[in-house]
């Protein structure tokens, strides 16, 4: 049973639904991007929030946003899901870059391993600041995948656990590029994102921003690659309530519309087989938090959701509602003066001060 799945997984990959496909690039903006000089420093602060000068946070994090997605042709779908709900990292920052590392324990993973296999997940990402922008990179690594949820629409049948198809060569790499900018001096990126600031007086900011994804799909049991790259364009606005000295919570609506273009390749004895498409994507993030800000100590929750539309043409079919939790904890050191040191002598290269 195991081995007709997994060939039922390599037929839908090599469904002709995929043919239609076309690669193409699509650019487009929202509104015009702003250019200026900024004269004050990039690393100063406002009245509005306060900065930890010379403090090194140190933040471990616990979050739910591990992602599945679906295959369907116009017979059989399923969903491909890894064994691993929960994924756990841990940052450090220190003025304007923070660097952040996760992965998911095996303790972590969903029971019946011996049934769903086991699931590998590594993230690393990094955010830069600089005055009124954010960028920020990140890297996502999962392999070890379980196909769930199959229907034949040719033939009903369900699956008990002993009959669950683990993919254990399945992985998938996604690379995701963020540049940010918001439009209120006064509104703290850091007091949200990184906890580097407090935010000491409510302030909210329009966000504009530009996400760039390339996600990759590889089994080395299967001819198939599949690529994906997209660009999505968000106008978003935050605000952060500050409820008293150390307490506040922060709200933020993010639609964006943008493209994506899909590659299959495919390896045959004529040689490599390639065939792409485009589709228009429109989604909204939405984000709430809630958290406690001391000069040493912080934490706090945050509750993220998202919806997407995309084509129904599509093979390879994300979720298009999900939601996800983020709890973290942090602490504010004295940064060595070897730190302090190296990062004068970085903003004293600052061209934009």
């Amino acid at each position: 049973m195991d081995q007709n799945l997994y060939f039922v997984f390599l037929l839908v990959l090599n469904s002709k639904s995929l043919l239609m496909f076309k690669y193409l690039y699509l650019y487009f903006l929202l509104f015009p991007l702003i250019i200026f000089s900024q004269n004050n420093s990039s690393f100063g602060e406002s009245n509005y929030f306060e900065t930890m000068q010379n403090k090194l946070n140190i933040k471990l994090e616990l979050d739910n946003d591990v992602q599945s997605f679906r295959f369907d042709n116009e017979i059989i779908s399923y969903t491909v899901k890894p064994n691993a709900g929960l994924r756990t990292s841990i940052s450090a920052n220190y003025r304007f870059l923070t660097l952040r590392v996760g992965y998911s324990p095996k303790f972590l993973e969903n029971h019946n391993s011996e049934f769903r296999g086991n699931t590998k997940i590594f993230k690393i990402n990094m955010f830069l600041f600089m005055k009124n922008w954010m960028q920020n990179f990140e890297y996502n690594y999962t392999k070890g995948y379980y196909v769930d949820d199959y229907i034949d629409t040719s033939q009903p049948i369900t699956f008990n656990n002993d009959e669950i198809t683990i993919l254990p060569n399945l992985g998938t790499k996604t690379f995701t590029a963020t540049t940010s900018y918001k439009f209120n001096d006064n509104f703290s990126f850091k007091a949200i994102f990184n906890q580097y600031e407090i935010q000491r007086k409510s302030a909210g900011s329009f966000i504009a921003s530009m996400t760039y994804t390339h996600f990759t799909l590889t089994d080395k049991t299967s001819p198939q690659d599949l690529q994906i790259s997209g660009t999505v364009l968000n106008a978003s606005y935050f605000y952060t309530f500050v409820i008293n000295k150390k307490w506040y919570s922060s709200f933020g609506l993010s639609p964006g519309l943008g493209m994506e273009f899909n590659k299959l390749k495919t390896r045959t004895e004529e040689g490599l087989v390639k065939t792409s498409s485009n589709e228009v994507v429109f989604n909204i993030n939405s984000h709430i938090g809630l958290g406690y800000n001391s000069k040493s100590f912080f934490g706090g929750v945050t509750l993220k959701g998202i919806a997407t539309t995309r084509s129904n043409n599509s093979v390879i079919k994300f979720s298009t509602e999900r939601s996800s939790f983020l709890l973290f904890v942090g602490y504010r050191f004295n940064s060595p003066k070897f730190l302090k040191n190296t990062f004068d002598w970085i903003e004293d290269q600052n061209p934009l001060k």
